[in-house]
């Protein structure tokens, strides 16, 4: 998905992570982050916000929860995280992380309600009053009011299957009012995912029916309840393109994450600010019957797969480029297949692919490397696909 534009505007990437594998000082099923291009987009990103007045929590997930990473990007100013779960949050936190919005995608389980609400969170959001008790009872325990957030659903909302859950627009003014009553919580704002989706067909960034039920919760909270609202969070495709949308509709707060790697969609049709800063590193295991196999383990489902580049090196690995087989979801990624068709593949070369991922749900190693724009990289660590350092 993200092949050619990453050939045609950080081809030093792909050099550098063709070199280290042959060295020997990556292994296959490994992605390469470009440490020094993604500071730069994060620096972009925050300038855009400041200019349309709007905050941000950093998305770190699709970079496998890398500490160090999110210490660069906290450092520019985006100095809270937003974790999609509570594992994350803890990570996070361990790391010196501030957490600024946590349980939206995923609610907090009962069991950790008081380990998260003892992580003072800025925000937490929530899909149920039953939820919103539990939080309210502990946060009472330890003697603090816990902010959060309403994830809030309109009957036209776009729902991805798996997200399920929130306060029915119909329903809000009745199950906040309740929620107003806990003396542990306080209601600060709504959210609803996603908001905004990249249409190629039109190559723009979209407002989705989500965003309309936002702002009209956001109302309803307002001048039904008299609430003062400090948030309305609009997530999905938050980037350079997109922050001047939320800022249209009247949204406060996003949640950058691909943006950071250069792999929002529009990306792979229109150039954007944010320059591609991640490739996936394989190695050709084995050839039959025409098709050669990479090792795989962080092959991502949504990410579109077309091409690979094979080689040894630079020059040849451009002017290699395979056919990606499409990937069976019913099956464990072993491995990868290639088309061979009347190239010359041998087992042991190294594997390139740019592709939109989820680090956090591979079985990957992340490797950063700094100075790649000098032409001089290095190694900096070696990470698991959920944060912790390997070497």
């Amino acid at each position: 998905m993200f092949l050619d534009i990453t050939i045609r505007r950080n081809v030093e990437l792909i050099d550098a992570a063709v070199y280290f594998h042959q060295k020997g000082e990556i292994k296959p099923n490994t992605y390469v982050l470009d440490i020094d291009n993604i500071v730069d987009n994060a620096k972009r990103i925050k300038e855009e916000a400041d200019r349309n007045k709007i905050k941000l929590y950093m998305m770190t997930k699709q970079i496998g929860r890398n500490p160090e990473i999110a210490k660069m990007i906290s450092e520019i100013g985006i100095d809270k995280a937003v974790a999609v779960d509570p594992w994350e949050a803890m990570t996070l936190t361990r790391n010196g992380i501030k957490i600024g919005n946590v349980g939206h995608l995923v609610q907090i389980p009962s069991n950790m309600v008081k380990c998260v609400v003892s992580l003072d969170p800025e925000v937490i959001t929530v899909f149920t009053i039953e939820k919103a008790r539990e939080i309210s009872e502990e946060a009472e325990r330890q003697g603090k009011v816990q902010d959060i957030l309403l994830k809030v659903i309109g009957n036209e909302d776009l729902i991805y299957e798996g997200q399920n859950g929130g306060f029915k627009i119909s329903e809000l003014e009745k199950t906040a009012k309740e929620i107003k009553r806990l003396k542990g919580v306080r209601i600060v704002g709504v959210t609803a995912f996603p908001c905004f989706l990249y249409d190629s067909k039109g190559r723009q960034i979209i407002k989705t029916p989500n965003s309309k039920t936002l702002m009209e919760s956001a109302r309803i909270l307002r001048e039904e309840l008299n609430l003062e609202l400090k948030q309305i969070n609009a997530p999905s495709a938050n980037s350079i393109a997109s922050i001047p949308i939320l800022k249209e509709i009247g949204a406060n707060y996003g949640e950058p994450g691909h943006a950071f790697t250069g792999t929002i969609p529009i990306n792979a049709d229109i150039d954007q600010p944010e320059v591609p800063a991640i490739v996936y590193v394989s190695e050709v295991s084995h050839i039959y019957d025409g098709v050669a196999y990479a090792y795989g383990g962080g092959f991502y489902r949504r990410g579109n797969l077309k091409k690979a580049l094979v080689g040894r090196n630079l020059d040849d690995s451009l002017n290699n480029m395979l056919d990606v087989i499409p990937l069976s979801p019913t099956n464990i990624d072993y491995y990868g297949g290639l088309k061979i068709k009347d190239r010359e593949v041998r087992v042991g070369e190294t594997v390139i692919y740019a592709f939109r991922t989820q680090i956090f749900v591979t079985r990957s190693e992340v490797a950063l490397v700094k100075g790649i724009k000098e032409g001089k990289p290095e190694l900096m660590g070696i990470y698991d696909s959920l944060g912790n350092r390997l070497k």
